[in-house]
């Protein structure tokens, strides 16, 4: 069995406050990562991008626009959860300054662990 703690001082961070954002690493295994995003400022802009994991997206504050490769969107506010399957392309607007978003990926992500210290 795999059991591990992942301390809020532990927690492996990635500080960009001059790009708009700050994001941690809040726990991961090799099958699955959780993730926290804060945007700082509205119309912080995630562009349209896919990748091969399974995504869950809760929106814990604020609010953000979800876009699909089919231009249809949505407008997700706190309480709101969003599910990404594998390769589905979507891109994100935060439509509120101080947004925060907690994403769930599946398997592991390592480019995101690799940009975390």
């Amino acid at each position: 069995m795999f059991s591990k703690l992942f301390p809020a001082e532990e927690q492996l961070k990635n500080i960009q406050t001059s790009q708009g954002f700050e994001s941690r690493i809040i726990a991961y295994t090799p099958e699955v990562m959780m993730m926290e995003w804060h945007f700082i400022d509205c119309g912080h802009v995630i562009p349209l991008h896919d990748h091969y994991h399974v995504q869950l997206s809760y929106i814990v504050k604020g609010s953000a626009k979800v876009i699909l490769a089919d231009g249809s969107e949505k407008l997700c506010k706190a309480g709101d959860a969003a599910a990404f399957a594998p390769n589905e392309a979507h891109s994100v607007i935060t439509a509120e300054a101080d947004t925060v978003i907690i994403d769930v990926f599946t398997p592991v992500r390592l480019d995101h662990l690799a940009n975390h210290k």
